[in-house]
């Protein structure tokens, strides 16, 4: 069984680095194990490419590595996919896992025969920028346009901080714009439209290290989730914060959830979006997301199946 590892040694501060050096010992002089570093911005996505033919794939790293990964999966593989969540967030995991895991017992586990596997789903997008430009990529975790997109441009530009503190402070920043999006479109037909804050997309549940922005969603319940926030003020917007760490939004008037196969939205004026706490444009114009028909595999114990 030949099993690839894919590192990113800056993920959660160093811990990547730190988690590199714990294994090294246990897979050093086994030749079916292999470890790659990533070095570079969507280097993940290079890697996984040339792996595609190992059985299995453990993603050693947070939100943004596991989306590169996942953009670099040929479907037709038969590896199975194995996460170790080390990052700074780790919203996949919070949905997938469900608590807080041990990374070197989830990584023995992974290397052995003793796994189980379930399967996830993940999004297609497609997102036209004011200049043309086209972006296909997929998400496994969330997607957001207005300003949960201008947040995350903030959290990546935080090279200090890190997970939900972070992306607080990314919050304060981004109310001192306090930015709106005004769109219409459509969810699998149904007519749609608004002035909102901002809408964001869901497979997980969280983003941010914990915020619940999108608290229905389920990573293998075949359906999409799509949160429409609407609030009028900063204060506004304060009091919600603690309902999205607490998981209590859902009692609130300002969110709206709607559940999909397709989504289309046009927006009046171009703005940030982000995939799975990435970046992709500042001008985004056209945007469609569709669950994707196939799921991906990954790796569990038989503790983390719900």
């Amino acid at each position: 069984m030949k099993i690839a590892v894919i590192i990113n040694p800056e993920s959660g501060k160093g811990k990547g680095r730190k988690f590199y050096n714990q294994i090294l010992p246990l897979v050093e002089d086994n030749p079916n194990i292999e470890i790659f570093l990533t070095e570079r911005p969507l280097h993940a996505t290079e890697i996984t490419k040339t792996v595609c033919n190992f059985d299995k794939i453990i993603v050693c790293g947070g939100d943004g590595t596991l989306h590169e990964v996942i953009n670099g999966f040929d479907l037709s593989s038969n590896a199975i996919l194995g996460l170790i969540p080390i990052g700074s967030g780790n919203d996949f995991s919070i949905s997938y896992h469900k608590a807080i895991k041990d990374p070197m017992s989830l990584f023995e586990c992974y290397i052995s025969n003793n796994t189980r596997i379930r399967e996830v789903n993940f999004g297609n997008v497609k997102i036209t920028d004011s200049l043309g430009n086209e972006y296909n990529k997929r998400l496994i975790n969330s997607f957001g346009v207005g300003f949960d997109a201008k947040v995350a441009f903030y959290n990546q530009s935080n090279k200090i901080l890190s997970g939900k503190l972070s992306y607080i402070v990314a919050i304060l920043k981004s109310l001192v714009e306090f930015s709106k999006i005004e769109f219409k479109g459509n969810v699998d037909g149904k007519s749609i439209e608004g002035n909102p804050l901002f809408c964001a997309v869901g497979n997980g549940e969280s983003i941010g290290g914990g915020l619940y922005l999108m608290p229905n969603a389920k990573v293998e319940d075949n359906i999409l989730d799509l949160s429409v926030v609407t609030i009028k003020s900063r204060f506004k917007l304060l009091t919600l914060l603690p309902k999205a760490i607490s998981n209590t939004l859902t009692t609130r008037k300002e969110l709206v959830q709607h559940q999909f196969k397709i989504l289309n939205i046009e927006l009046n004026v171009p703005f940030y979006t982000h995939i799975d706490g990435e970046i992709v444009t500042d001008c985004a114009k056209n945007i469609s997301i569709s669950i994707a028909e196939k799921n991906l595999i990954f790796m569990c114990r038989g503790k983390d199946v719900l």
